[in-house]
Order: C-alpha cells, then sequence, then structure tokens
C-alpha cells in the first residue's frame, strides 16, 4: 500500500518510473548537494541510498560532488586497462576497489547513470600498467567516474585545473570528458576550477556541440562574480546548456551551492544553503536547452536567519579596480579601464532617513590570481557596499537593510570581441551576466535582459581608446525593480592571458595544502555533530 502511495505522489510530482528514452523530449536528473564528512564509509552508504532515492523518484541520471566520498583513500580506475574487458566492477568485486564494487551495484539494481568523484591513483612503477607514464611514480589524481545502468564504467575524467591541490597531479593529457547515454543524450563533465577555463568548460561545450553538462564541485563562494548558484546559473546562460551541478556543502568554510540550469531558462532547481545538509535535487529537463514547459521547483530558498552562517568571500582585487560611488538618485555616466568601457544608467529610490547599503560601479580590464594561477579578467559591475569606503563593497545586507530600490539598471559594457581558436575549435573570450541577491541567488531571468553584438568599428570613431577596433558590445539591464540586489554586473574571461602554473609543488606546498584538507574536512566532521 505504501508503495503505491508513494507511486501516485511521484506522478504527481511529474516524476515517472520509466526510463527517458531517446524519443521523449525531456529526461529527468538528480543532484546531490553533499554534506562534507571524513568517514568514508558512512559516506559509501549514503551515496547507495541517495542513488536508491533517485531512481525511486524516477531519475535517469545522478551526480555527486567533488571530493566528499573519501577523504585520503585513493580508488584504482583501470579503464584504459581491466575495466575494457570487464567493465561492470559489480560482477568482479574481486578485481576492483569497493567503491567501484559497490556503486557499480548501486547504478544496476537502481538502473541509473551515475557519475561520483573520487581521488584516483596510478602506480607508473608497476611495468604492467597500460597507462601514459611519463615518469615512473605513483600519481594522484582528482578524478569524476561514470557509470551507466548496468553498472559498466563508461567514462573516467581527471581535473585538468587543479584549485592548489599540491599532492595531485592535473591530467596528464588534456582528454575531455564525454559520455552517451541510452536516452539519446551525449553528456561533457569536469571537475569545479575547471569551469573558469577555456579548456575544458569551454572546449567541451563548442568542439563536441554538447548541450548537457555534468559538474561536479567543491566551489569556495567568492563575491560579487563567482558565488556558486551565481556563476552556474550564468555559464548555463551563455554557453546555452543543460547544467547538472552538484556542490559539496561545508558551511564553515564557504562550500554549498548545487542545481539544474536549463539555458537561458535559469534554474529548474537549485539551492544554496546556510546550513549542513545533505540535499538530493531531481528535476525533468528538456533536452532543448532553455524550451522548458510547465511549472519547475526553482530556488529553494531557506531561513534569512541561516544567512550568514555561509561564509563568503569577497575578490580582494575589488578595491583596486576603477571605480565610483553612486551619489545621486539618478546617473548616467561611463568609466573605463585601459580598452574596457562601461556606461551606466542607474536609477534609485531610497527610503526616507536610509543610510544604506551604498553603490559603487566597478570596472576591471586585468588579472586575477586564483590558487597561485593568473586569469584574465574584465567586468563592468554595479556591487552593495556597507559604506562609501570600496573595501566595504561586496556587502550582502539584511532584510532589515533593503533600504534601497533599484529602479533601473542598465550596463552597456562595450570589451573585446570574442575569436575563435582553430586550434582548440572553441572561443578565446567568454562574457557571462551574473548577479547576486542577498538570499544568494542570482536574479530569476525574467528579471533581465542580456543582449551581445559585434560593434563595427565605425560607430566608435569618437572613442580614442577604441578606434580602429571591432568590438563585443553588451548590454545587461534590469526588467522590473529591485530592493535586494548584491551585484549585477558582466563578467568576462580573457583566456590567452591566463598564465602558466608549475605543478611541481614543494614540501612546503604539500604540508600547506594537507592542513587545508585537514581544516576543510575538520569543519565539516564537527558541523556534522
Amino acid at each position: 500500500m505504501a508503495g503505491i502511495s508513494l507511486l501516485i505522489f511521484m506522478c504527481l510530482l511529474g516524476f515517472s518510473t520509466q526510463r527517458s528514452t531517446p524519443e521523449d523530449t525531456s529526461y529527468t536528473a538528480a543532484v546531490v548537494e553533499y554534506q562534507v564528512q571524513s568517514n568514508s564509509t558512512i559516506n559509501l552508504k549514503n551515496y547507495v541510498v541517495l542513488i536508491q532515492d533517485a531512481s525511486a523518484q524516477g531519475a535517469d541520471i545522478v551526480v555527486f560532488p567533488e571530493m566528499t566520498l573519501t577523504r585520503r583513500e585513493s580508488v584504482v580506475v583501470p579503464i584504459n586497462g581491466t575495466l575494457k574487458e570487464y567493465p561492470i566492477p559489480a560482477l568482479q568485486p574481486e578485481m576492483y576497489d569497493e567503491i567501484l564494487v559497490s556503486i557499480s551495484e548501486a547504478a544496476r539494481q537502481n538502473q541509473i547513470y551515475v557519475v561520483i568523484n573520487v581521488q584516483e591513483v596510478l602506480n607508473c612503477t608497476d611495468d604492467a600498467t597500460v597507462e601514459y607514464c611519463p615518469e615512473r611514480k605513483l600519481y594522484l589524481f582528482n578524478t569524476n567516474v561514470v557509470f551507466d545502468r548496468n553498472g559498466a564504467v563508461i567514462d573516467r575524467y581527471r581535473k585538468i585545473n587543479l584549485f592548489g591541490e599540491a599532492t595531485r597531479t592535473p591530467a596528464l593529457t588534456p582528454d575531455l570528458g564525454i559520455f552517451e547515454t541510452d536516452f539519446g543524450v551525449t553528456f561533457g563533465h569536469y571537475i569545479c576550477f575547471d569551469l573558469m577555463f577555456q579548456v575544458p568548460a569551454v572546449q567541451v561545450v563548442e568542439k563536441k556541440n554538447i548541450t548537457d553538462i555534468v559538474f561536479t564541485t567543491m566551489w569556495f563562494s567568492e563575491m560579487p562574480y563567482l558565488t556558486a548558484v551565481q556563476i552556474q546559473q550564468a555559464y548555463a546562460h551563455s554557453m546555452n546548456v543543460n547544467f547538472l551541478a552538484s556542490g559539496a556543502n561545508n558551511v564553515g568554510v564557504g562550500s554549498a551551492g548545487s542545481g539544474i540550469y536549463s539555458g537561458k531558462a535559469g534554474a529548474l532547481i537549485s539551492i544554496m544553503p546556510g546550513v549542513p545538509t545533505t540535499r538530493l535535487l531531481v528535476s525533468k529537463v528538456p533536452k532543448v536547452p532553455g524550451e522548458v514547459e510547465g511549472t519547475y521547483p526553482g530556488p529553494i530558498y531557506d531561513d534569512p536567519s541561516t544567512h550568514d552562517d555561509l561564509i563568503l568571500i569577497t575578490d580582494p582585487s575589488l578595491p583596486s579596480h576603477v571605480t565610483r560611488l553612486l551619489r545621486e538618485e539618478s546617473e548616467d555616466f561611463t568609466l573605463f579601464d585601459k580598452d574596457v568601457l562601461c556606461h551606466f544608467q542607474v536609477k534609485l529610490r531610497k527610503r526616507a532617513g536610509a543610510t544604506g547599503p551604498f553603490y559603487r560601479a566597478f570596472v576591471q580590464d586585468g588579472v586575477n590570481v586564483y590558487a597561485k594561477r593568473p586569469v584574465g579578467n574584465v567586468g563592468c559591475l554595479i556591487v552593495a557596499c556597507k559604506t562609501e569606503d570600496p573595501k566595504s563593497c561586496a556587502y550582502r545586507f539584511k532584510k532589515t537593510e533593503e533600504n534601497i530600490v533599484v529602479e533601473k539598471l542598465e550596463i552597456e559594457m562595450t570589451t573585446y570581441s570574442k575569436h575563435y581558436n582553430s586550434t582548440l575549435n572553441c572561443d578565446d573570450i567568454m562574457y557571462y551576466p551574473t548577479s547576486m541577491r542577498n538570499n544568494k541567488f542570482p536574479l530569476n531571468p525574467i528579471n533581465f535582459t542580456y543582449t551581445m553584438n559585434e560593434t563595427p568599428k565605425e560607430s566608435e570613431e569618437n572613442n580614442e581608446i577604441l578606434k580602429q577596433k571591432t568590438r563585443e558590445h553588451i548590454t545587461y539591464k534590469l526588467n522590473s525593480p529591485q530592493k535586494e540586489l548584491v551585484s549585477f554586473g558582466v563578467w568576462g574571461r580573457i583566456f590567452n592571458r591566463d598564465g602558466k602554473i608549475s605543478y611541481n609543488p614543494s614540501n612546503d606546498d604539500i604540508n600547506k595544502y594537507i592542513e587545508i584538507e585537514n581544516h576543510i574536512f575538520d569543519i565539516g566532521d564537527k558541523k556534522k555533530h
């Protein structure tokens, strides 16, 4: 009787126990926001239960976050060796690590595609290995492993762009993660910091014509452009893809945020919790990104009293950008930094007697450094600040501080034109429409308009800075007044400015990273109890 009731409840929600087929116009996806803890045995049991739950809700695929299954344990993933002949670990348990066997069995029993992330070990001192080995030593990788409905391992992707991670090695070759499914969708997949880079995040979509992306992450949110669900939605919008983002939950160090997004339609379902939690998010996904029909859960908001429990840092370089304080209720002005010009039209309505927050415009044309790696950035931004001092920006004000309504906001950005890299078969420059409200979520796409078009040089002959150049002209504007707006701007990546990083960490680098990793898991364990 209980089983029949569950089936009726699932049908009412629009879920089906039937598998999706190539002929269907949609499929059902699940992503997991998973609370970080260090006990691998408990994690594995939890994963199996979550796989069962996802299948029970009709999901065709379930995605787990980065580095939440094991802490230090390493897994052998012999996709070019044993797995070629014996691809289903559940059927040859004596050949494989317990993790691969258990997840294979769960995928097989529940008839669902599963994506997990592990620390992979490769023993290049073994003469019998068929893997590429530039040196005779042990390698550790940050790796996604994909299982099909039969429990077979069908793909392995090694993270190309490490965020510190001095104990690990980036992928030895920049192989893209791609797998096909029996419901007619081909997925690309990559890991966390990879989202920031041309290879793989842009290349896998543009070179391979991929429309659906799986993203495993332990993201550390940074205002004003790079909080978790903010950049997840912005990427899905600009790349016009379905984006399945599964995030580690560790609010004490700023990690939270998962969702399923569909192109320019935004979040089908998303979460950015301020409390420690594990949560399964399930949604139907249209096979054509953005062509959403019917109703979807959308963002799941948490209690405002928990908002400050999620640690959000701010880009430390922000005060050094070209900036202007908005002093009047209506302003129309232009700022520029090097070859980036930003025209702002802003109208604010302030509550009588209000003393804040304050708003500033910022423009950047330069380079930021993340995990010792130079990254080319441009940006045009309006952001809330606690005081008139630019060092007080960005400021995520409370509900009780909603003293200003942004009645009109339009940003016109004249910037570097996109350039196609014929070697990598993808663009060298990408732009993203980003926003964040004080509830930590971006604006719903119905509340903004974002357009791009290339501007001929003749139309800019009066601007000496831009003369004789073909430029990209971007317009980003609000469609309705907003009182919760923390940041609103266009963030761009200029990939050919990116610096190279040497992956020969010193013992000091390794020890410092181990300390950081210990801190991350210690915080997670404390939050668990």
